[in-house]
C-alpha cells in the first residue's frame, strides 16, 4: 500500500487484505468482537513493511483491543488505518493514541451507518424483490437480485480499501455527506412498498385457498398469518425468512 511500493506489490497486498476482510467476523468473540478478524486483515500490509519482531508485537498489541463495525463498510476503516499507520511509522507526527482513536470512533460511525444501509435498507429490499419474482413463477428472477447484490458488494468492498487509504483521516468528510441518509431513506421506502405488494399477494393467495377448502383453508390462513407475525417479531436473520417465504411464494403462484 505504500507509495514507494511497485504497482504489482500494492495490488497483491490490496488483494490479500480484501480476501482476509471477507472473514472479518469468522473469529468473532463476545469480549472483543472483530479484533482478531481486523488483525488478520492487516497482516498482509504488516508483512510488506518488513517489521522486526518487537515492532510486530507492539503493532498486534495496539490492535488487539475491542473492535466492532459493519462488515460491509469495514474496508473504509481498514484502508484509512493502514494510511495512518504508515504516517506514524514515517515519523510525520501521527501518534499511536490518535490511530487508536481513529479506529474506535470511525468503527462506531460505520457500524451505525452500515446497519441502516445494509441490514435495514438494501438487504430487505433485495429480499422482497426475490420473493416477488418467485410469486410470478420465475425462479431465475429470484437469483438475479441476489447475484447482483453479491457481486456489487464485493466490488464495493474491494474499492473501499483504496478509497479509505487515499482519504486517510479525511474519511470523516465522506461520511458526513447527506447522500448516505438519502439512499437509506429511499431503500427503506422501496422495501416498505414491496412488502405491501407481497402482503397483498399473499392475502389474495390465502383467499384462493379459502375458496378451495373453506374450513381447512381458513385455518391454514390464520395459522400462517399468526406464524409469520410471530416470526417477524423475533427479529430472526433475513436468510431464515427467505427459507420460509420463497417456497411459500412459489406454492401460492400455482394456485
Amino acid at each position: 500500500m505504500s507509495a514507494e511500493a511497485s504497482p504489482q506489490r500494492r495490488c497483491r497486498t490490496s488483494g490479500a487484505i480484501f480476501l482476509r476482510s471477507l472473514a472479518l467476523q469468522a473469529s468473532w468473540n463476545p469480549r472483543r468482537m472483530q479484533n482478531i478478524g481486523l488483525l488478520s486483515a492487516l497482516m498482509p500490509w504488516m508483512r510488506s513493511q518488513g517489521m522486526g519482531k518487537g515492532e510486530v508485537r507492539r503493532f498486534c498489541r495496539s490492535h488487539f483491543g475491542y473492535f466492532n463495525t459493519n462488515p460491509y463498510l469495514a474496508n473504509f476503516l481498514i484502508g484509512g488505518l493502514i494510511r495512518l499507520e504508515e504516517e506514524r511509522r514515517s515519523g510525520s507526527g501521527m501518534s499511536p493514541e490518535r490511530v487508536i482513536l481513529f479506529k474506535e470512533t470511525l468503527g462506531r460511525a460505520l457500524a451505525s451507518l452500515g446497519d441502516q444501509l445494509f441490514w435495514l435498507g438494501l438487504q430487505p429490499t433485495v429480499l422482497m424483490i426475490g420473493i416477488l419474482f418467485a410469486l410470478m413463477g420465475k425462479p431465475a428472477g429470484v437469483l438475479a437480485p441476489v447475484l447482483l447484490f453479491t457481486v456489487g458488494q464485493l466490488i464495493f468492498r474491494y474499492r473501499a480499501i483504496d478509497l479509505g487509504y487515499r482519504l486517510g483521516i479525511d474519511i470523516v468528510d465522506l461520511l458526513t455527506s447527506p447522500r448516505w441518509h438519502q439512499l437509506i431513506h429511499l431503500l427503506k421506502r422501496v422495501g416498505a412498498v414491496l412488502t405491501g405488494v407481497l402482503a397483498a399477494w399473499m392475502v389474495a393467495g390465502a383467499g384462493r385457498l379459502v375458496a378451495l377448502e373453506e374450513g381447512r383453508g381458513a385455518a391454514l390462513g390464520l395459522v400462517l398469518t399468526a406464524g409469520l407475525a410471530l416470526w417477524a417479531r423475533r427479529r430472526l436473520p433475513g436468510e431464515s425468512m427467505v427459507l420460509l417465504l420463497v417456497p411459500l411464494a412459489l406454492a401460492l403462484s400455482y394456485l
